[in-house]
């Protein structure tokens, strides 16, 4: 803010000193009405300058509400979004897993029906009993492996929306804070033109006073 209140009366200065009130032959006396005015010119200075500060205490608490409001509206988004996807990837993955089982559960059905059903010497019981307990073996593999597949990209489907998450709400942020910038800079710009009003209103006055020494 002390910036900015010297940025405001660097303005000040800079319009004062733009007119034809200053010359290089002014006395360096003041009359009481300059004196006033001086006083007047350091009164509006300084309550702009407050404006200023509370403006921007407003702004930031605006802000941070704001913020904090979209920020659960975007995380809200952001779960639902990652629970419809992981419910959808669990049911591509049982899916898969069910079309296996089909497959591997005739084929072992009818291999123990041959068992049960047609004349086997042992030889070819024994082979029947081992294609059963391979395909058992198998349907445990790929049970697993589906399984583990589903952790797998369940986990990156995680840290893929962790990190778009982690994005959103930067881009949150800085679209908030861009928005405080820009309503900061045009009150800013208001009390500027308020003080060149004031200003102008001045000039008459002190150009009176100079005439008249």
């Amino acid at each position: 803010m002390r910036v900015i209140s010297r940025l405001l009366v660097l303005s000040a200065v800079l319009i004062l000193l733009s007119g034809s009130l200053v010359g290089a032959h002014q006395s360096a006396a003041m009359t009481s009405h300059e004196e006033q005015t001086q006083i007047n010119l350091e009164s509006l200075l300084t309550k702009q300058e407050e404006d200023l500060e509370d403006y921007r205490l407003q702004l930031q608490k605006a802000g941070e509400e704001t913020y904090a409001e979209r920020q659960g509206e975007l995380r809200r988004e952001q779960a639902q979004n990652l629970h419809n996807e992981a419910r959808a990837l669990q049911a591509h993955v049982k899916g898969q897993l069910q079309e296996l089982q089909d497959e591997l559960q005739g084929e072992l059905l009818r291999q123990q029906l041959q068992l049960m059903l047609v004349t086997l010497d042992e030889k070819q019981q024994q082979a029947r009993l081992d294609h059963i307990t391979e395909l058992q073996n198998q349907m445990q593999v790929a049970q697993e492996s589906l399984e583990e597949e589903y952790q797998d990209q369940l986990e990156q489907l995680q840290a893929t929306h962790e990190e778009r998450s982690l994005t959103e709400l930067a881009a949150l942020k800085t679209e908030v804070e861009r928005a405080m910038d820009d309503e900061f800079a045009q009150y800013r710009l208001g009390l500027l033109q308020e003080l060149e009003e004031e200003i102008a209103k001045m000039r008459p006055k002190l150009a009176s006073e100079y005439i008249n020494r």
